[in-house]
Order: structure tokens, then C-alpha cells, then sequence
């Protein structure tokens, strides 16, 4: 499928893009292209923000009934014949498979992304906030036994689901494909940017609705299904644990930290990184970082537990490190290289 006219969900990528390129270009000292890369986004994010955001949600800008839309596009052919005949509906006099008004469940993909690799915000925060209750709002569905859906049965019958699109009004004669599905990749991925913006427990309620598809009676839990069997995108599910520990990190700077969204007293989740894995814990006044495999060379140390806690010492096995703390994150004075089955021990009070 094809979306014809600008829209939040692919634009946010080229816009992420365009932010990583500006950083990757300051890094290795490209400054102009830096310059004109982050001119772009800049521009980019401003339009996007004030035109293609509703109010509620972000959607797609497009004159359903303007033919002439499609007609520059007729070079090539698409599946089923030219865009014309792959897109315009004789029947409805209407543009076909597009999502136009509909409150979509990618949206602000590109946010979930870019909150995930450090880039900092492609749309506006508020914006975003509110274009993930919406989701919540319209997308989810606590029962689909009064829910028609015309496509691929995911979720059936009591059961819960996030659908891919909604229509709170202005619903097309055909919609964008999949609207009425739920798509476990899809829906994790959701689930999982709602936790990044505070709201935990829409995205624990949504996390909880998947998994009790999958329980192992009606569906298998070890494949998540959706658009084939073993599907990659289920695999979305992996970044709730970087989600909810407030997982960070920079390669670049050795830089590594942690917020826990819930159990903030007492926490204890995996980590795994390009020369390393091993666990993160918080236990009452201790908080450990263990090497369980390879190593990691650190400059930095974060933690949500050093904003409101003074730290009495860390340790990298049995030796005091000299450090320095601001806004919550320790700077070392210089790099550590924590091995395998080594730990950095901080003690607060």
C-alpha cells in the first residue's frame, strides 16, 4: 500500500533520520551538512506539528475525492495494474486504502524510535501525549465480540486488542488495509511508547491484553502470529524492558543509565549491549550493575535513584572509584572497565 499526501507515520522517520544524520555529522566534524540536516528536521517537525495534528491525533492530509492526485504517479505499475486502477474507486468515486481522518495506531512511530535510540523529540510532547490517549481511546477495544472485522481474525470473540486504525468520524468507503486487525508488533510497540510517556498503566493494560491471547491454551505463546507465523515485528516486545528499567545509553560518550518506571524501590531487569550482558538492581539502599558477560567501558553512570539520594561510595569490585555527581548521572574521573563478573556497587542514603 501507498499513502498519497503527507502524514505523520512516514514522515516522522525521515525526520528522525534527518535529526541522527545532523548528530552523525557534527560527530565527524561535517558541520555544514550538520547544519543544513538539523534546518530540515527543524522545518520539517514545525509543518508537521501544525498541520497534520487534529487536536487529538496526528493524521493524513488528503482530499479523498481528488483524483488528480493519483494521475502523477501513473508511471510503473503497481501489483494490480497502474496506481489508477490499484487506488481509485469507480464505485465510491474516492481514493482507496488510505488512512486520511483515521486516528492510526503508527502515527507517532517514529517517536518510539527516536525515545529508544536517544534522539531526543521528533514531534511536539504535548502533541504526542495526546495522540497516544487518543490511540488508547478509539484504537483499543476491551471486547471485539460487537466489533466488525472484514480482515484477518488476531483477536476474536472477549478478547482484547489495539486496532491498526480507527474512524471517529469521516470513515473512507475503503479504508486503509488491516484497519480492523490487531497485529501483536503493532500493538506492542504502542503499549511500549505510551510507558515511555508516563502512562504505565495503559500500556501494561494493552501488554496484558496481548499476552492473554497468547496464553498458551488458545495460542501458542512462544509464536505471536500476526502478519505470518513467527513474525519479526512481534519481537517489538523486547524494548518494553528497555521501557520500563528507563534504559539509556551512548556508545560514543560510555555513557549508561536507569529509570525505572515501576517497583522504583525494588528493581531488577536484564541489560545487553554490543560487548556485554548481564543485570541492573536496586534493593533498598544498594545499587548494583553486573557484568555477566564480556565487559563495558564506562565514563558515566545514571541512575533516577541519585536525583533525590546522596551516594556514600561506589565500588568496581573491591576498589573505590572517585567520582562526581550532577543532575542525578555520576561522571567518573576517569573511563572504568567493568569485567565479566565484576559489578559497580553504589551505596546511598
Amino acid at each position: 500500500m501507498e499513502l498519497f499526501g503527507p502524514n505523520s507515520w512516514l514522515t516522522g522517520f525521515y525526520l528522525a533520520a534527518l535529526k541522527a544524520g545532523s548528530e552523525m555529522a557534527e560527530h565527524f566534524g561535517e558541520a555544514d551538512r550538520a547544519k543544513e540536516y538539523r534546518a530540515l528536521f527543524e522545518k520539517g517537525k514545525k509543518w508537521v506539528d501544525e498541520n497534520l495534528f487534529n487536536g487529538e491525533y496526528y493524521h493524513q492530509r488528503i482530499d479523498l475525492k481528488d483524483k488528480k492526485i493519483l494521475e502523477e504517479y501513473q508511471e510503473g505499475d503497481s501489483m494490480v495494474g497502474s496506481t489508477l486502477q490499484a487506488y481509485w474507486s469507480g464505485e465510491h468515486h474516492e481514493i482507496k486504502y488510505q488512512v486520511a481522518r483515521g486516528c492510526g495506531i503508527d502515527q507517532v512511530l517514529a517517536q518510539w524510535h527516536a525515545n529508544i535510540s536517544g534522539l531526543g523529540k521528533i514531534y511536539n510532547k504535548n502533541q504526542t501525549q495526546k495522540a497516544l490517549r487518543s490511540i488508547f481511546k478509539y484504537n483499543f477495544k476491551k471486547s471485539m465480540q460487537d466489533f466488525f472485522n472484514p480482515c484477518r481474525i488476531f483477536c476474536l470473540n472477549t478478547e482484547a486488542g489495539l486496532i491498526i486504525c480507527e474512524y471517529p468520524k469521516d470513515k473512507p468507503a475503503v479504508p486503509v488495509p488491516y484497519a480492523e486487525e490487531t497485529m501483536n508488533g503493532f500493538e506492542y510497540q504502542a503499549a511500549c511508547h505510551m510507558i515511555q510517556e508516563g502512562m504505565i498503566s495503559k500500556g501494561l493494560e494493552i501488554v496484558k491484553a496481548v499476552r492473554d491471547r497468547f496464553d498458551g491454551e488458545k495460542r501458542n505463546p512462544w509464536n505471536e502470529f500476526e502478519c505470518g507465523s513467527n513474525y519479526a515485528r512481534s519481537m517489538a516486545s523486547y524494548a518494553l524492558l528497555l521501557a520500563l528499567s528507563g534504559f539509556e545509553f551512548d556508545i560514543i560518550k560510555g555513557h549508561i543509565g536507569f529509570s525505572p518506571k515501576i517497583n522504583q524501590e525494588n528493581f531488577y531487569c536484564f541489560w545487553s549491549l554490543n560487548t556485554g550482558w548481564g543485570s541492573f538492581e536496586i534493593q533498598e539502599n544498594k545499587i548494583r550493575f553486573t557484568v555477566k558477560w564480556g565487559h563495558i567501558c564506562l565514563n558515566s553512570f545514571a541512575c533516577s535513584v541519585f536525583k533525590t539520594k546522596q551516594i556514600e561510595t561506589i565500588t568496581v569490585g573491591d576498589e573505590k572509584v572517585s567520582f562526581a555527581v550532577k543532575d542525578g548521572c555520576v561522571r567518573f574521573e576517569s573511563a572504568i572497565d567493568i569485567k565479566v563478573n565484576e559489578a559497580l556497587c553504589a551505596i546511598v542514603k
